[in-house]
């Protein structure tokens, strides 16, 4: 049933409506449109959810920014807590993607350095957002982003039905560390931003998975399709900033929000600005023209993972989504509530409103007209750094790129070339048709093997779901485990796996990293083979030569002797010499 009137606000009509609670559009007396989330009757019921909410609310206080979504004021009615936030007309980025959307690099560019001095506001004042995603992130009118729902994943943590421990968040766009229910912090968000830029410039989700367990996994060890490979227009610049905001070690990440705001906006002067009409091209799709893109049919283009996520209630329609966003599609402003004639039904409850003046204030982040010269010195200061970053930050030469790669791999081991990794990538995704990539090419498929193995001595240990990996992985984990027990019988299955799946000619596929794997492990696996069939081989000639010695005075033991040598080793071709030489003594003893 639709309530009239929600505190000072009397409610216009229903936007959306989710497990978590239901969104209206309202308007107070002054004719102040507002969004107000009303939240699920029973969700006060759980714990001290009313603390940890006026908690939230008070954390919302501390933000006050362009590119943040306002809090207006909260409030309690019939037992009912609620609160409003600021009326923005425009549309999530979940859906323009859904309506078609081609964004260009440079528009992505743009959300990227609104996003970052979003989060550098609230990262300063110890807000950390945890749920970035498309729909959280508000397209106006104007052309301005805007954040929304600082707070409500850790809001609700407390009270969701989740499927591993206390994570929080969208998997499709969740850090790995924050995947893995560990402490999150700043850099936690500089990921999921990196995600989201992802999405938007390949129309593709980072990783396809079925399932929240295998997104989750995937987040935590599965490296994306590089972006210059599914957007082919994407500069070098930006691919490398994306990349680096996607590291599965935080400490490899920009340290701040305000160290990527700086890097993007060194990429966007530094790089030539467009033609007018220029479109964004993805592999595998055409240059939208966005003028008819509202008479297009929706296209899920997040793939199958649109709906893994956890502490979210999957919502089948774009228009019951929106209410996470807390704003509705429409474009108009609406018309203002007039005054009931009647007076509204009887309500007991309570509204506290937000005043500006509570607020943190945005003058740190508004340009002041009044400069001094300790200021303006300042400033010279500040553009003579920015200089020298600009030119420490340019592009390095393929020369200088390969020469620092070989002086970091001269030794050839695994370490070398997990810390020369970087390096490595950078050069195959700048300089793949340098014709010395060739040289680098084989260090690149062993890190690839390099981190599948590990990934799979995590399996191994019983970390991870197994659902994860593909059959060959299966196959290959359960023989590694066989040759901890039995590494002969090891050795015929994993010869066994060569015979069937070695024909894989594509050498980025699955089933071919994986078989390389394989016969990494079948070459250790019978130097250690051969190692151990040395050393018995030497204590079964011991025993014979004693056996050999105690035919002429127990001659029933030298006979055990032999019959054990025959009845052990008989299945081991290694050991077929020391067999025939048991078995002939037994027949000359025979024939005595």
């Amino acid at each position: 049933m639709l309530p009239s009137q929600l505190g000072p606000y009397k409610i216009e009509r229903k936007i959306g409506r989710g497990g978590m609670g239901t969104v209206y559009l309202g308007a107070d007396e002054r004719g102040t449109m507002a969004a107000i989330k009303l939240l699920a009757a029973d969700m006060a019921k759980h714990g001290d959810f009313r603390d940890r909410f006026e908690g939230e609310i008070e954390t919302l206080r501390k933000l006050k920014h362009p590119n943040i979504v306002q809090i207006i004021g909260f409030g309690e009615q019939d037992d009912q807590l609620y609160y409003s936030m600021e009326y923005v007309a425009g549309s999530s980025l979940e859906e323009q993607l859904a309506r078609g959307r081609v964004f260009t690099w440079r528009e992505v560019a743009q959300i990227g350095i609104e996003v970052s001095r979003a989060l550098r506001h609230a990262h300063d004042r110890g807000v950390i957002h945890r749920d970035i995603k498309p729909g959280n992130l508000l397209l106006t009118d104007e052309g301005q982003t805007k954040l929304s729902d600082f707070g409500i994943a850790r809001l609700f943590g407390n009270v969701r039905l989740t499927s591993v421990g206390s994570v929080l968040g969208t998997a499709e766009f969740m850090a790995p560390e924050q995947a893995e229910g560990r402490p999150v912090d700043p850099r936690s968000d500089l990921y999921s931003l990196g995600g989201l830029l992802y999405v938007l410039l390949a129309r593709r989700p980072l990783f396809h998975a079925k399932t929240f367990i295998e997104m989750i996994e995937k987040q935590r060890f599965e490296r994306p399709t590089a972006i210059q490979k599914v957007a082919v227009d994407v500069p070098d610049e930006f691919a490398q900033i994306i990349h680096k905001l996607l590291e599965k070690d935080p400490n490899q990440r920009y340290a701040t929000a305000t160290v990527l705001e700086r890097r993007l906006e060194t990429m966007m002067q530094s790089l030539v600005m467009p033609l007018e009409g220029e479109t964004h091209a993805t592999e595998g799709s055409e240059p939208a023209d966005d003028s008819d893109a509202a008479s297009k049919p929706p296209i899920d283009h997040l793939g199958a993972t649109k709906a893994v996520t956890i502490g979210v209630d999957p919502i089948p329609s774009i228009e019951a989504r929106r209410m996470e966003a807390l704003l509705p599609e429409t474009r108009a402003a609406p018309t203002p509530a007039t005054t009931s004639a009647t007076s509204p039904p009887k309500t007991t409850g309570r509204f506290v409103a937000v005043t500006p003046g509570e607020l943190d204030s945005p003058a740190q982040d508004t340009p002041t007209n009044i400069i001094s010269h300790q200021t303006a010195a300042l400033v010279i200061g500040l553009l003579a750094t920015g200089l020298l970053a600009w030119y420490f930050l340019q592009p390095i030469s393929a020369d200088a790129l390969f020469r620092r790669i070989e002086s970091q791999t001269g030794s050839q081991t695994d370490e070398a070339l997990l810390s020369a990794e970087d390096d490595i990538r950078l050069f195959e995704m700048r300089y793949s048709n340098d014709a010395r990539w060739d040289t680098f090419r084989e260090y690149s498929d062993r890190l690839d093997l390099l981190h599948l193995e590990r990934k799979l001595e995590l399996q191994a240990k019983g970390l991870g779901s197994r659902t994860a990996l593909t059959p060959v992985e299966r196959t290959y984990l359960d023989t590694h485990n066989l040759a901890r027990i039995d590494p002969e019988a090891a050795l015929a299955k994993f010869q066994a796996m060569i015979d069937l799946f070695g024909a894989a000619k594509e050498h980025t596929t699955p089933t071919w990293q994986c078989i390389q794997l394989v016969k990494r492990r079948l070459a250790e696996l019978r130097q250690q083979c051969e190692a151990q069939s040395r050393e018995q081989l030497t204590m079964i000639v011991e025993r014979l030569d004693r056996a050999d010695e105690l035919r002429t005075t127990d001659a029933k033991r030298a006979a055990k002797i032999y019959n054990a040598v025959i009845e052990l080793y008989k299945s081991k071709p290694w050991a077929d010499a020391v067999v025939e030489r048991a078995g002939k003594s037994l027949r000359q003893k025979g024939s005595e």
